[in-house]
């Protein structure tokens, strides 16, 4: 998957997987899902630049750190990636496989770069944690029920 994605993102059909993927639902591992996003390549449309790849990419990383608590849809990421990496590395590896490897790795790089520098340590590991530990934190009568959501700084 190529997150490179400029003005025009809306436009592009890797948007609805970006929305799904950074949305408040689990995505199931064994979901079709898994293989269209990894699969899928974005060109940049003409024109576009730095500064609109980059704004982008920062929306659709706040929008998973936002939802990921809820969804753990980053744990889930992490998951496929493990398993297409295992699949990568075996000798008799498709060019498929390879690309949905590298496309895993480079949204899972994104993701984990934009946590690490917005948000405190404690608040990147209840990010990696994932859904269960971070619904137990918000559970009524929980000592972490009263903290604030987590939050970007």
């Amino acid at each position: 998957a190529n997150l490179s994605m400029g003005a025009g993102a809306a436009k592009q059909p890797t948007a609805p997987l970006l929305d799904r993927l950074t949305g408040r639902e689990p995505i199931p591992s064994d979901d079709r899902f898994w293989q269209e996003l990894l699969a899928s390549a974005v060109s940049l449309p003409a024109g576009s630049s730095v500064e609109d790849v980059t704004a982008i990419s920062r929306a659709y990383c706040a929008e998973l750190v936002r939802n990921n608590p809820r969804s753990g849809n980053f744990g889930a990421l992490a998951a496929a990636m493990a398993e297409r990496l295992g699949r990568a590395t075996r000798s008799a590896a498709t060019d498929t496989e390879m690309q949905q490897a590298c496309g895993a790795v480079f949204l899972l790089r994104i993701f984990l770069k934009h946590m690490l520098e917005t948000l405190e340590p404690e608040d990147v590991a209840l990010q990696l944690r994932g859904r269960d530990v971070a619904a137990a934190a918000q559970a009524p009568g929980s000592a972490s029920a009263a903290a604030e959501p987590v939050q970007a700084r």
